[in-house]
């Protein structure tokens, strides 16, 4: 009876073994199913995980990784540029570039668990950086944008030639002058009516020019040399011995006040072909500003009901 009851227990196990077995069977064969599927069909973040590139683009290549963050090629190459003076990129150790970040990937893991970005010193300066990010980024997109909307703005070759017809006399000269900087276009005003009013030109200058030559004279400046803008050689070579300019505007937000310290003629005649590249792209530069000027004034006043200031807010 033992032996029987035996067998029968023996009997009754065998199979309950069985069905146990069978699911994991299938599991595990339906991973080895997904696994090959995988393998064989390679999508990006198979790629990733067995150290592959992770686009079809050799920058994608990754060249170095901490966990889930990945250095690749395009953002070493980008490190290199934003870290590595010109003529030193091709002396540079890739190894110098790659540990750096290795080490601020860590130290910023062994942050994050700490939490420090919760404290609000920190919440505050990132804050600011993604401000100054937004600034950067949208400051690229608008630099896209004005070339977009000034390219293949010409000028014709008669305007050229009527430029140069009207202000030949001058490219036969080169000036010296002082000038007077700023950064506030109303502060220039305020020194040009002093100066119209008799104030001392290397005084002001002294007080309030951003230039290192603090109103001492420059050297000599042929017309067409590019170093002023086309405005500004307008009115610096209309100037008399002594007399000074209204304040001229740069593209870079700055007033300048010339004033002409000497004049000297430097050559008998000029031809219009040597000068015409020169004319052709400071004229052109020149209308563009014009266009743009218009195109973003035309894009303001479509702008006006979604335009709010709210200067009482500058004072707290």
């Amino acid at each position: 009876m033992r032996k029987e009851s035996a067998k029968k227990k023996s009997v009754r196990k065998e199979p309950m073994n069985k069905k146990r077995w069978l699911p994991w069977a299938i599991v595990i064969g339906a991973v080895v199913v997904l696994v090959a599927v995988l393998l064989i069909l390679n999508p990006p973040f198979v790629q990733s995980i067995v150290g592959g590139s992770d686009g079809d683009g050799a920058d994608t290549k990754i060249v170095a990784r901490v966990g889930s963050s990945k250095l690749t090629l395009q953002d070493y190459q980008t490190l290199v540029t934003l870290y590595v003076p010109p003529e030193s990129r091709n002396q540079v150790d890739p190894m110098e570039i790659i540990s750096v970040w290795i080490e601020q990937e860590i130290v910023y893991r062994q942050a994050k668990r700490m939490g420090l970005e919760k404290r609000d010193t920190v919440r505050a300066a990132l804050d600011q950086l993604s401000f100054a990010y937004e600034i950067n980024r949208k400051q690229v997109l608008t630099q896209a944008w004005l070339s977009e909307a000034s390219k293949n703005i010409t000028v014709s070759q008669d305007k050229l030639r009527g430029y140069f017809n009207a202000h030949k006399e001058e490219f036969l000269y080169e000036v010296k002058v002082s000038q007077i900087v700023v950064s506030d276009p109303i502060v220039a005003t305020q020194i040009h009516q002093q100066l119209k009013g008799g104030a001392d030109f290397l005084k002001l200058a002294e007080q309030h020019t951003l230039d290192p030559l603090k109103g001492e004279p420059s050297s000599y400046i042929p017309r067409g040399s590019g170093l002023l803008t086309l405005a500004m050689e307008d009115a610096v070579f209309a100037l008399g011995h002594g007399e000074f300019t209204e304040p001229l505007f740069t593209p870079q937000g700055l007033s300048m006040i010339f004033k002409l310290i000497d004049k000297r003629k430097v050559r008998k005649d000029i031809e219009f072909n040597e000068v015409a590249s020169y004319l052709q792209a400071m004229l052109s530069n020149e209308r563009a500003e014009q266009v743009i000027a218009q195109k973003v004034d035309s894009l303001k006043n479509a702008a006006q009901s979604e335009i709010e200031i709210r200067i009482e807010n500058l004072f707290y």
